[in-house]
This record gives structure tokens, C-alpha cells and sequence, in this order.
């Protein structure tokens, strides 16, 4: 039903419907946590269908009677029930989450630990061997303090060329580095364990206080795999730590991928110049509110599906609305692309295309 309330008052929007989603159970909560939930979206199934852009409220109630958590959501996208029974897929809408931010996922992400226990009998949490580098004490000390308080064992350095050598010594589970350290920087320590087969694999995360595209998107390029802001805020930084570990962990083919990161960071614009101007071969997955595939082939954008389903063409909102994503995470595959062009444009037009509609809109 419709509803409006102080919270959307005090945002500015209007909210058209409120639906309610019930995680019977904290496993049920840990799928939808990993494949939904933290990449800034999820999938209703209803019958109740509204316009693309809507503003909704979904409330997530939480399994074990711990209680619900209301997010202001954006329609995404809509699948109809003609379109589904195509597809095969259930009808339902995908929307974008607009307000659930790190403070209450990590609430999310802290539930599901508590809990897990006791829903499965889930194995104990391993500690893992991190490696801080850092010359400013202010900041490594409480990394440093809050990963040995949860049980990890921290090995902790002031310079990049002495993690280089305790990374020799022994790999290990993650490396946490600062960007600007005396004798080797982080970006000189990337490329080194990056350069390196047996160390190639090491998880990387950098605390900077970098903002720009460019200078993250360079990042992601040598092989880092998370940054984390400074001042860095401890719950942040665990859970972040948690996530590139258990990616990589899961990740066997991690050597094809030449650029991964997360739409926090840079926008989905900046991703697709970059490939442009390098003029990549291969496939860019995108796994945000829904799951997007785009193809390109010597940097120009030949395909782009959403959900396994194509794109119209250069006009299809739902394209547009795809290039609006500010939540996800995306990596890119080089690889060969034999589809036929379905778009005709380049990447450079179909970013003016979209700023010109969203000037359109925002008037």
C-alpha cells in the first residue's frame, strides 16, 4: 500500500508502496545477504507491478524474531508475466536499495553471524595471517588491535619493501597496506606481489584517501582488491577483510580477470572509458540489483544483457537505468566475443546518450 512517514519526508521522496520480505531462516538470510543484499538490491516476487524509477519501502524481516529493517528502494527493473513466462523466470521487480549504507548492512552481516551457529552448526570462523604495512601508528595500531581482538594473528610492518619480504617469508591470507610509505609505496608493493606467481593470489587492501576514478580505477588495474577510507572505521574494515578473502577463496579463475572492483568506488561511466581507451576484448560482469553482462569488442560495446536477457539497443532504459548503478561489484573477463554488434554506438555515445537523459529527468 501507498505510505509516507517522517523518514521520507525528511528524504525528499515519495513513496508509491510498502512490501514486506521474510527470511524464514538465517541461511535463507545468508544466501540472500551474499547474492542480493550486499551488492545494493534484491528480487520480490509479486503480482504488484510499478513504474521503472518507483520509490518503494521494503521492510526485511529477520529471521529468529530479530526484528525488521525498513529500506527506501528504487524499481529497478520489472519483469511482467508475459515476459517471465518467456523467460521462464518468476515475475516479480528488482529494486535498487537507496538507503541501506555500510552502518546497517554490517548490522546484517553481524546478525547472520550471531546466528549462524545455531541455524546449521556452521564451522568455526578460521582466523586468518594479515599483514599491515603501515608508517603512521595512528592508523595501524587499531587495525592492528581490532584484528588480534577477534583472533587473527597480525604480522605489522612501517614499509612496502618490508611487507614485500614478510609476504616472501610467508604468504598470507590478506595484506593490508597503506598508498604512502617510506622505502616502497603500496602501488610499487602491488606490482611486486602481483609479479609473482605465489603471491599473485594474496588478497590486497589498500587505506587511502584517494577519491577520484582514475586514481582507484589504476587500482583495481594492478590488482588490488578493496580500499578502504581513511580514517578507517574498524567494523568497515573487518568485514571488507572478510569479503576479499572469501572471494578469492572462491574464485578459482582469478588470473583471467584483468579489472575487478566495486561500484562504491568508481562509477560504471569511468569502468567503461577506461576499457574503451584500452580497447578491450571480453565481457564486463556487473552483479548489483541485477545481474548485467556487457560485451565489448576492442573497446566498443557490442552487447549488453540484463538478467540474461539483451538490451534493446541504445534506447532501452533499461540500459540507462543499468548505467546508473552506484551499488555492485564488477570484474572483467578478457576473452574472445563472436556476438553480433546489437547496439552500434561507442562507449563515448552511449555515455553522452545517458547524461543527457538524466539532465532531461533531473529538469
Amino acid at each position: 500500500m501507498a505510505s509516507t512517514g517522517d523518514d521520507d519526508a525528511r528524504r525528499g521522496r515519495r513513496v508509491e508502496a510498502a512490501f514486506r520480505v521474510r527470511y524464514r531462516s538465517v541461511d535463507d538470510l545468508i544466501v540472500a545477504l551474499t547474492h542480493d543484499l550486499s551488492r545494493g538490491g534484491l528480487f520480490m516476487r509479486t503480482e504488484r507491478y510499478l513504474p521503472i524509477n518507483a520509490i518503494v519501502r521494503v521492510h526485511l524481516e529477520l529471521p529468529d524474531g530479530g526484528g525488521e529493517m525498513p529500506v527506501i528502494c528504487r524499481v529497478a527493473f520489472v519483469r511482467a508475466d508475459a515476459e517471465a513466462a518467456a523467460s521462464g523466470k518468476p515475475a516479480g521487480m528488482g529494486v535498487e536499495f537507496l538507503d541501506l549504507g555500510p552502518e546497517r548492512l554490517a548490522r546484517l552481516e553481524r546478525f547472520v553471524a550471531e546466528h549462524a551457529m545455531g541455524a546449521g552448526g556452521a564451522a568455526p570462523r578460521r582466523a586468518l595471517d594479515v599483514l599491515v604495512a603501515d608508517d603512521d601508528e595512528t592508523v595501524r595500531g587499531p587495525v592492528v588491535r581490532a584484528l588480534r581482538e577477534r583472533g587473527d594473528k597480525v604480522r605489522e610492518v612501517t614499509d612496502g619493501l618490508a611487507a614485500l619480504a614478510g609476504c616472501l617469508k610467508q604468504a598470507p591470507d590478506v595484506v593490508l597496506s597503506d598508498v604512502q610509505m617510506p622505502r616502497m609505496d603500496g602501488w610499487q608493493l602491488v606490482r611486486m606481489l602481483r609479479a609473482r606467481p605465489s603471491l599473485a593470489r594474496v588478497p590486497i587492501v589498500l587505506f587511502t584517501t584517494l577519491t577520484d576514478d582514475d586514481s582507484r580505477l589504476q587500482g583495481y588495474r594492478l590488482g588490488v582488491d578493496d580500499f578502504v577510507g581513511k580514517p578507517v572505521r574498524e567494523d568497515e574494515l573487518l568485514l571488507r577483510v572478510d569479503r576479499v578473502v572469501a572471494r578469492t577463496q572462491h574464485d578459482p579463475v582469478r588470473e583471467r580477470r584483468s579489472l575487478r572492483g566495486d561500484l562504491e568506488h568508481v562509477t560504471l561511466a569511468s569502468v567503461l572509458s577506461f576499457l574503451a581507451l584500452e580497447q578491450k576484448t571480453g565481457v564486463l560482469l556487473v552483479a548489483g540489483p541485477a545481474s548485467a553482462r556487457v560485451h565489448l569488442r576492442g573497446g566498443h560495446p557490442v552487447r549488453v544483457e540484463l538478467d540474461d536477457t539483451p538490451v534493446a539497443g541504445i534506447a532501452d532504459p533499461a540500459l540507462h537505468a543499468l548505467l546508473g548503478w552506484t551499488r555492485g561489484q564488477f570484474e572483467f573477463a578478457t576473452q574472445d566475443v563472436a556476438c553480433p554488434d546489437d547496439l552500434g554506438t561507442t562507449v563515448n555515445a552511449l555515455l553522452l546518450e545517458h547524461a543527457r537523459r538524466s539532465d532531461e529527468r533531473s529538469r
